[in-house]
């Protein structure tokens, strides 16, 4: 039977010799494998383009920094990214998803 080593260290689960070892490296193993696997599922349509339109104008800002933009440029990109996401926060409440509810739901009828 062959020898199973960890960090050049011999593992004996029958002796109990480094087995905390193995289940610590098992542990992180399986945790990063959860944070790789981790994926967000966006169901509406309106919320998947107002993140979009977030991160473009995120996007957008990092690069004017990078290029060192004046902070009232800057502003500009980063106010446009509190937009897009109120819409989705509720915090804003614009024509389009006015518009979007009264052609989704029955409403009045």
């Amino acid at each position: 039977m062959a020898e199973i080593f960890i960090s050049g260290d011999p593992i004996s689960a029958r002796d109990g010799i480094n087995i905390e070892e193995v289940r610590k490296l098992l542990v992180n193993n399986a945790l990063k494998s959860i944070q790789q696997d981790q994926q967000v599922i966006i169901s509406n349509i309106r919320h998947f383009e107002a993140l979009i339109h977030t991160a473009e104008a995120l996007n957008r800002m990092v690069q004017g920094m990078r290029e060192g933009l004046s902070s009232d440029l800057l502003t500009l990109d980063l106010r446009e990214a509190i937009h897009h996401l109120g819409t989705i926060t509720g915090e804003i409440s614009t024509d389009e998803i006015l518009g979007n509810i009264f052609a989704k739901f029955c409403i009045g009828k």
